[in-house]
């Protein structure tokens, strides 16, 4: 697990929190949506859509913002729970998926993604969708996420 922003400044690591302009995807009467980042500020998901086509940001868009907008979205080839344990879910974007949780606060937080290469959900880009919601989790409670906005 990353090592907290408190004790960061103690073993020389910097903190790097990105503008919320760069985090917030999308904000809607229902949900607000957030990419996760990183203590060192970086946006896993964010970043797999950069490298996308054109077609697949128009998609994810489009997803984002009507489940911001309506508060859900029932077609689940377009978005489902993929952990129910975990509480885990995918925005389904063509060949791509878009690992997300809901959180307090009506917030959904995309943590990663990747490019479908099988039937089958990526069990290593699962278990890291996990462990990125332990980490939001930690460090929200913890009064570091958001730092002073």
């Amino acid at each position: 697990m990353a090592i907290p922003t408190s004790q960061r400044a103690v073993v020389g690591l910097p903190i790097a929190q990105p503008k919320k302009e760069e985090y917030l995807f999308y904000k809607g009467e229902k949900f607000q949506v957030e990419f996760y980042f990183t203590e060192a500020g970086k946006m896993p998901a964010k970043e797999c859509l950069e490298e996308a086509a054109l077609d697949i940001k128009v998609k994810l868009a489009a997803l984002v913002k009507y489940i911001a907008e309506q508060g859900k979205i029932f077609d689940i080839t377009k978005f489902r729970v993929v952990d129910s344990k975990a509480k885990i879910y995918e925005f389904k974007p063509l060949q791509y998926r878009f690992f997300n949780f809901f959180y307090e606060g009506r917030k959904i937080i995309i943590t990663n993604g990747y490019m479908k290469k099988s039937q089958k959900v990526s069990k290593k880009d699962l278990e890291r969708a996990r462990d990125i919601k332990k980490d939001y989790t930690y460090r929200v409670k913890g009064g570091s996420y958001y730092g002073e906005e």
